[in-house]
């Protein structure tokens, strides 16, 4: 593995991003990768709690790039969005309540 800093920014070549990079590797913040991801993925579901608290859908795009809106009851909308009018238009239901991509969250 060679690190390479440049203006503050540190970038890493490697073969291969291994399970081991993620658990040993320290970033200039002390943290490792494995840490910044969690943090980050606790932060994502924070923004969907917190939304659905207020009764708002959430959007996301999936694998394939395709936008789906998940709802507060832990379903999700397959939906297209019309940026010159800013409104979402309701295609069809992607997942029924309680088996959303994250509807998981629900239970918290």
């Amino acid at each position: 593995m060679k690190i390479f800093i440049c203006r503050k920014k540190i970038f890493i070549f490697a073969a291969n991003k291994t399970e081991d990079m993620d658990k040993n590797f320290k970033l200039s913040n002390g943290k490792t990768i494995a840490q910044v991801e969690n943090e980050m993925k606790l932060g994502i579901e924070k923004i969907y709690l917190d939304a659905w608290a207020k009764g708002m859908s959430v959007p996301y795009w999936d694998e394939d790039r395709v936008l789906h809106l998940a709802n507060p009851d832990g379903s999700d909308d397959l939906v297209d969005f019309d940026t010159d009018t800013k409104t979402y238009t309701f295609l069809s239901r992607a997942a029924e309540p309680g088996k959303g991509r994250f509807a998981y969250l629900l239970g918290r």
